[in-house]
This record gives C-alpha cells, sequence and structure tokens, in this order.
C-alpha cells in the first residue's frame, strides 16, 4: 500500500491553520482543514461581571474586536431585556462598519489579489505592479479604521460603549469627521470597483461541490425584521428563523482533529446542513449592495450570478460592501442625537440574550445565561465556524480533481490556498 501525508501551512490568513491531505494508492483517503490553537473564551468569562464581559471579549480578536464588542453588548441587553437607544444602536452599527470597511480592505487587497494577478510575492509584488491600487487601497483600510476610532475612541478594541449606553458619547465635530470619512470611502471604493474591473483575472473559477447543498445564510438586523434567511445555490429563499429560534435551528458538530467546530442547520442534518455565510450570503438580500443603483450597472456587480454563484463572487462582493456600507454609515449618522445615549439598567438582574452582527466574514452570535449579573454561560458561534464545514469539502474536491499518484499538481495546490483566502477564515474567533 503506497500511503503519503501532506502537511502544509495555510499562509495569507489570520491565525494558524494548518492542511492535511493523506493519499492511499492513488486516492484522496483524508482531506482537512486542521485548526489546532485553543483559547478558552468561553470558560474563562464564567463568572465575570456583565460590564467587563464586552471589553474582555473583544481582546478574542484584533480585525473583529468590535463586532464581538456589539455581539456582547446586544446579547447581555437582550437578557436582562434591556433596550438601548435608536441612536445608541446606531453608532455601535457606525463602528462595526467601520471595521468591516478596514477587514474587506484588507482581506481583498493584501491577502486575496495576489492570488487574482498571479503575484507570488504577495502585497509586495502589488506594490511594484499597481501602486495606484495599492495606495488607494492602504488609504481605503485606513479610513475605515478612522472611524472606529473617532467613535469608539480606539481603532482596535473601542473603549467608548457600555450596556445601554455610550460611555464616551461622540461629539459634533466628531460626527462630522466620522461623516467626511465614509465620504471619502465611497468615493474611494467606486473607484476601485472601476479598476478591479480592468484587473485581468488569471486564477481559475472555484465552483461549488455538485453533491453538496449549498445553504446561504444570513441575518437581517432591520428593525422590522432581526431574523435569518436561509437561501439555496439558486438564491431561493428556504426558511427563516427569528433570534429566539437560533439554538433550535442551529446545531454543532465536534471533531478529534479540530477546535473550529462544524455548524449546521438542524433541519437538514449534517452534511446537508452545513452553511455559507458571508459576503457573498448578504447578496442575496433584496434591497442590498446588488441592487444599489450606483453598484449594479458595474461590470463588478454584474459578474455575481445570485442564480449560480461561483466562490470568486466572495471577492466581488467584499469590495461592493465597502462602497455600500461607506452610505449605509452616513445615513445611521445623520439619525444619531447625541443627547439621546443613555439607558436605565439594573445590572444586577438574570436572564438568558443572544446578540448577532454581521461581522466582514458573517454572522456573529454572542448567547449568554446571567446569573444576577455574571455570567454563567457563554456560547459562541462565529463566521470562520459557519464556513469551517464547507472549508473542508472544499480542501477534498480540489484534492481530489488535481491528485497526481502520490502527490497534489500545482494547480490543484495554488486552488487549494486560494480556495481558504476567499473566505478569509478568521482562525482565533474560530478556536476562541
Amino acid at each position: 500500500m503506497s500511503k503519503k501525508i501532506i502537511l502544509k501551512k495555510a499562509t495569507r490568513v489570520e491565525g494558524n491553520a494548518n492542511i492535511h491531505i493523506e493519499i492511499v494508492n492513488g486516492r484522496v483517503e483524508t482531506a482537512r482543514f486542521m485548526v489546532q490553537d485553543f483559547r478558552g473564551f468561553e470558560k474563562f468569562v464564567q463568572g465575570r461581571r456583565i460590564e467587563f464581559v464586552p471589553h474582555l471579549i473583544s481582546r478574542i480578536c484584533g480585525l473583529c474586536s468590535s463586532s464581538h464588542q456589539v455581539a456582547s453588548l446586544r446579547g447581555i441587553e437582550d437578557g436582562l431585556q434591556i433596550t438601548p437607544t435608536q441612536s445608541t444602536e446606531a453608532l455601535r452599527d457606525v463602528i462595526a462598519l467601520g471595521e468591516l470597511i478596514g477587514s474587506h480592505a484588507l482581506s481583498y487587497y493584501y491577502l486575496s489579489m495576489p492570488d487574482q494577478v498571479g503575484a507570488p510575492g504577495g502585497v509586495f509584488d502589488l506594490i511594484k505592479t499597481h501602486p495606484d491600487v495599492m495606495q488607494e487601497a492602504i488609504a481605503l483600510r485606513k479610513e475605515g479604521q478612522e472611524i472606529v476610532k473617532i467613535i469608539g475612541k480606539r481603532a482596535v478594541h473601542p473603549v467608548s460603549m457600555g450596556i445601554g449606553r455610550f460611555l464616551v458619547p461622540p461629539t459634533k465635530d466628531e460626527i462630522k469627521q466620522a461623516k467626511d470619512l465614509a465620504e471619502k470611502i465611497i468615493k474611494r471604493a467606486l473607484k476601485l470597483i472601476l479598476k478591479a474591473e480592468k484587473i485581468a483575472l488569471i486564477s481559475k473559477r472555484i465552483f461549488f461541490p455538485e453533491n453538496q447543498q449549498a445553504n446561504f445564510v444570513v441575518f437581517d438586523g432591520a428593525a422590522d425584521c432581526k431574523k435569518f434567511h436561509v437561501f439555496d445555490i439558486h438564491g431561493n429563499k428556504q426558511q427563516d428563523f427569528s433570534i429566539s429560534d437560533f439554538e433550535n435551528n442551529i446545531s454543532e458538530m465536534r471533531a478529534d482533529w479540530s477546535f473550529a467546530k462544524f455548524p449546521y442547520l438542524a433541519e437538514y442534518g449534517f452534511p446537508g446542513g452545513i452553511m455559507l455565510v458571508g459576503p457573498l450570503s448578504r447578496s442575496f438580500i433584496k434591497g442590498g449592495f446588488l441592487d444599489d443603483p450606483e453598484l449594479k450597472n458595474t461590470a463588478l456587480a454584474n459578474q455575481i450570478d445570485r442564480t449560480a454563484p461561483c466562490l470568486e463572487s466572495y471577492d466581488s462582493c467584499r469590495l461592493l460592501e465597502i462602497f455600500w456600507y461607506g452610505k449605509k454609515i452616513i445615513n445611521l449618522l445623520d439619525s444619531v442625537d447625541i443627547e439621546d445615549l443613555d439607558t436605565q439598567v439594573d445590572i444586577k438582574l438574570s436572564g438568558q440574550g443572544i446578540g448577532v452582527v454581521e461581522a466582514p466574514r458573517g454572522i456573529l452570535v454572542h448567547s449568554y445565561l446571567i446569573n444576577r449579573g455574571c455570567i454563567e454561560r457563554m456560547r459562541l458561534l462565529v463566521a470562520t465556524q459557519f464556513n469551517n464545514p464547507f472549508i473542508n469539502l472544499l480542501i477534498r474536491d480540489i484534492a481530489e480533481k488535481h491528485v497526481q499518484k502520490d502527490k497534489i499538481s500545482p494547480e490543484g495546490d495554488k486552488l487549494i490556498g486560494r480556495c481558504i483566502r476567499i473566505f478569509d477564515p478568521c482562525l482565533s474567533c474560530a478556536t476562541h
């Protein structure tokens, strides 16, 4: 029996993971995306006072710290039946969207674009070959982070938000500064979208495995909705469920070779119920960024087929979302009354609640059981966890199509790396 194990490091991703492929007699026996860090946040927040937890939990990740903090605040407030003001929620969304813009700019230009244009040296090659694009991209990331810094008082791990209130409310001048930055983001993003249409993509298109059901899940956080939507690969809505029904609809499976869990839709079981979240899933929402009048006629938007999407569409969606969320930030800031950023709270109560945010990589869920103002239990489900089962399936699918005796072809090797980077996995979040 001929047996070979290929073990490689996943590169240009946040955190540490290995690609493990086992080939026996010229056939792929095992193909895994192995995430083996463990950080224990769910355990060591137990017993902590709730007023400290949102700031502690943001330390899970430097890329998604604002999203974690907002989800944590919403989960705690839901458990204690606290309703923050509309202005408080609007400013939280501004912070989360500023972070999303910065994260998308990093993901698209620093991590993914080198694959698209064949730049083996990564961002360092791009600075030489596309200096005008990279100059704009660097500025775009900085402007997103600056919005977080203005409203959150820090670009990473904000300190201005509290349970039911803003601990450090923004001034009128700071609101204006944030709006001015959002205007710059909109103009810069549109310029980059038009430039992206002219850059030849030489990477091979990656499609979803034909024998695997694809469930695109997105959270609609609109005030009149607040539901999870599930779409199939042709864009047909399959089901809806509310935040309160989340734990009845989403189950998790563990594997002894990874600390990243495998969530799935309980109705379909595993593997039929494995999910996809993130920018491509958000594209299925009607009235979203693909329906924006300024975007819908661009070549980049027209490349995205909501009835038969390919994985490459994740990257296009990221760039389009930057423009869309720049506009959304302005609308949110226009709705803010800085005199209305405080709600009376009793932080010694008990309850159970769930907070949800559409983070850069997709759905982020914080679930809390609170006992007299302290955390008794916390459960996290983050975007990379949701995508983890499909990442593993894609690695196997690509490996099987590109196996050559006891190795993977150079083309297959490149596609596996590209496949992982398309999802922009955040492995610190996934192993929390």
